[in-house]
């Protein structure tokens, strides 16, 4: 990354070799970037762009147990190539959600109606007019707590139980609501329907031979009235959704959500001898979310996305094995970020030993700027933040130990000490407190990111962090200590990311 080993001031820069580089320069007022230096005013504060080499980098596996969404669908891109998606999910008995008191097993005479197996979504990547076409499958054994699942992990499945299933993406439902109006002595009240997004997607398991020959096996458990999640399991290890053979189009994100569920509709008699049809008992899948109910303890069990890229036929093509990178000039002058694909991009600063030995100057204020290429995020959204991760010539996250734990090394934000190992611990100093690029507000469209970098510069540059010094940095929308799962992406102008340094004259 060509930093420094060493310099003699915090706030001291040099410039002798600018020249020699070529480098972009600019001048502002201090009071406009808000620099607060002290002295006379107005003070005119320079700026010079220092040149940023970058590759596109895969960082794979990614993180996919327990995140916010599970994927599942297939999409072909012509930037990155094929992207697939399957969730694999623990089925839950959970008491507080469906209290023992409703179980089957608790009435007799009980006859099953029905059972709907709904799936809450919210996003869509891709086409959201073309169906998604799934298959359902049984795992042979439940999830494992203790074992650790990404995105590159398998699981043997079982029994095949619903192939090419068609789920509508843009269905709505009518929603009512009362409208008054008139005056305050006389009022009038109309009822308005308006459609609403319907985004669950609903598999009526008695439809079909292979869900409806499961859905009896759970049902005929369900009316032992010390059915647990022991018996569920012994007839139901879990749930493998995967996109069908022929589907391509889109990739759906399934939400934790509570409403995320199997229900079972029955007839039964109750102990006092009074027959209902409108009973119901509801299973979960794993990713319903934790928290604490007036009843309870609401928990959350196991699942995972897997998540594979075929890249051939794609700029990407060449990046064939984990940490591998490829140079701007062979993906079209673009570098990637993208979350569950796992693509991030490495930057090395060039000329930084310019900014030395020059005590008439000081630095004020450093940012690095990404530009985006412009309206490229029509299938994947902008990533909400870019993380800045040090790494080795390997592309190998470096990492600090804290007692008995080690932490991956991210560059801290503004106000962290750059030089602590707090800013490694996610549970004590929160995602907050390390540097995240971010699109600044009013940009429409949207045309860089930025992030401050003025603390980390200036330790940088007097070698005050602590252990072994970064090669270059991997740019990167995942944060691992957070829970969040999507395939958001930025394509970067490769030639136009800058380290932007503001100066000013000391005399």
């Amino acid at each position: 990354m060509n930093w420094p080993t060493s310099a003699s001031r915090l706030a001291s820069v040099s410039l002798a070799a600018v020249s020699l580089f070529a480098l972009a320069t600019g001048c502002d007022n201090a009071n406009d970037l808000g620099l607060e230096l002290p002295g006379t005013s107005p003070i005119t504060a320079n700026y010079l762009d220092l040149p940023v080499k970058a590759f596109t980098v895969r960082q794979q596996p990614v993180e996919t147990v327990k995140t916010n969404h599970v994927l599942v669908g297939r999409l072909r891109d012509t930037f990155v190539g094929t992207t697939t998606a399957s969730g694999y999910l623990n089925i839950m008995v959970e008491p507080v959600l469906s209290p023992a008191d409703s179980l089957p097993g608790k009435f007799t005479n009980v006859s099953l109606d029905s059972t709907v197996f709904s799936l809450a979504f919210d996003q869509v990547y891709g086409s959201a007019t073309q169906p998604l076409r799934l298959d359902l499958l049984t795992l042979q054994a439940p999830l494992d707590e203790r074992t650790v699942y990404n995105s590159a992990s398998s699981v043997a499945t079982g029994t095949t139980l619903l192939t090419n299933f068609e789920a509508s993406l843009n269905r709505t439902r009518p929603v009512k609501r009362r409208v008054a109006s008139g005056t305050a002595t006389d009022t009038t009240t109309t009822v308005i329907t308006t459609q609403v997004a319907d985004q669950f997607v609903r598999i009526r398991l008695q439809k079909y031979p292979g869900t409806s020959a499961l859905a009896t096996s759970v049902f005929t458990a369900l009316s032992d009235a010390a059915f647990n999640q022991r018996k569920l399991d012994a007839v139901w290890k879990g749930i493998a959704l995967r996109p069908s053979a022929n589907h391509s189009g889109n990739i759906v994100g399934f939400t934790r959500s509570g409403n995320t569920t199997v229900t079972f509709y029955f007839r039964g008699t109750d102990a006092a001898g009074r027959r209902s049809k409108y009973r119901s008992y509801s299973l979960f899948l794993a990713n319903i979310p934790a928290g604490n109910t007036l009843i309870g303890q609401v928990a959350d069990g196991k699942y995972f996305t897997q998540l594979s890229t075929d890249l051939s036929g794609t700029p990407l093509a060449g990046l064939t094995t984990p940490q591998s990178t490829l140079p701007a000039a062979a993906t079209n002058g673009f570098t990637y970020a993208q979350e569950g694909v796992g693509l991030g991009t490495r930057i090395e600063f060039q000329g930084l030993d310019d900014l030395r030995n020059n005590t008439n100057l000081a630095i004020n204020r450093a940012e690095l700027l990404f530009p985006v290429k412009q309206y490229s995020n029509g299938i994947f959204p902008y990533p909400q933040g870019l993380y800045l991760y040090e790494v080795n010539s390997a592309n190998t996250v470096l990492t600090r130990t804290v007692g008995a734990t080690t932490y991956e090394r991210l560059v801290p934000g503004e106000g962290i000490n750059a030089t602590t190992s707090v800013r490694l611990t996610p549970t004590s100093v929160g995602a907050d407190s390390y540097a995240r690029a971010t699109i600044p507000a009013g940009q429409d469209p949207a045309q860089y990111y930025s992030v401050p970098l003025t603390e980390y510069l200036q330790a940088y540059l007097q070698n005050r962090l602590d252990g072994e010094l970064p090669t270059g940095l991997i740019v990167s929308p995942i944060l691992r200590s957070n829970s969040t799962l999507n395939l958001n992406r930025a394509q970067f102008d490769a030639s136009n990311i800058k380290l932007r340094v503001y100066y000013s004259k000391l005399r």
